[in-house]
């Protein structure tokens, strides 16, 4: 028999050298994924809304701008502040903490304090969001197997918006922050 092959099974083509190569390379991938355990994450950006840190998905993330004024839109949802162009394009500005129905703070004046983030296409609309502040990017587990149910929260936003919580790190100076779910926020506040 080559010696590049295994015996086959009963009924079963001949193992070869790159099938052995291949299934080594797969346990070696598992073993290290595991070894890694719960420190792998998906990095989130942070930001401040009043006094709560929530976590946005960065591959969500286009870019992040200084706040601007925006066009109100008569007649929109309570969530969606207004209008801006943007590189030749119309975005939607949803206020963060009001779509979560979360308190705001307070107007810095006419100047407008805080920052726009601006989500990455894949949304039926160009879509922006209106935080005080953007903290940094910290790294929280993925979704748990739990989840929030989608009607936990029927009468506003809250917690249906959210997909878990990232407890704070001394270790890496992570901050504490609640992960939002960005397609369920979006589709209970944009029409």
């Amino acid at each position: 028999m080559d010696a590049r092959q295994s015996a086959p099974k009963h009924g079963a083509r001949p193992r070869t050298e790159r099938d052995i190569r291949a299934e080594r390379a797969a346990s070696l991938a598992r073993r290290s994924a595991a070894a890694a355990g719960p420190e792998i994450g998906i990095d989130h950006l942070v930001c401040a809304c009043g006094s709560e840190r929530y976590g946005i998905p960065l591959a969500a993330v286009a870019q992040v701008l200084p706040m601007r004024p925006c066009t109100p839109m008569p007649g929109a949802v309570p969530a969606l502040l207004g209008l801006i162009a943007l590189s030749g394009r119309i975005v939607g500005v949803v206020g963060l903490a009001r779509a979560l129905g979360r308190p705001e703070a307070p107007p810095e004046g006419e100047s407008g304090g805080g920052h726009l983030v601006v989500l990455r296409g894949g949304q039926p609309q160009s879509v922006a969001l209106a935080v005080d502040r953007v903290l940094g990017i910290a790294a929280a587990p993925g979704p748990s197997a739990a989840g929030i149910a989608e009607d936990a929260d029927p009468a506003g936003l809250g917690n249906a918006a959210a997909s878990g919580y990232a407890p704070a790190s001394a270790r890496d100076g992570r901050p504490d922050f609640v992960v939002v779910d960005l397609p369920r926020l979006l589709r209970r506040v944009l029409p």
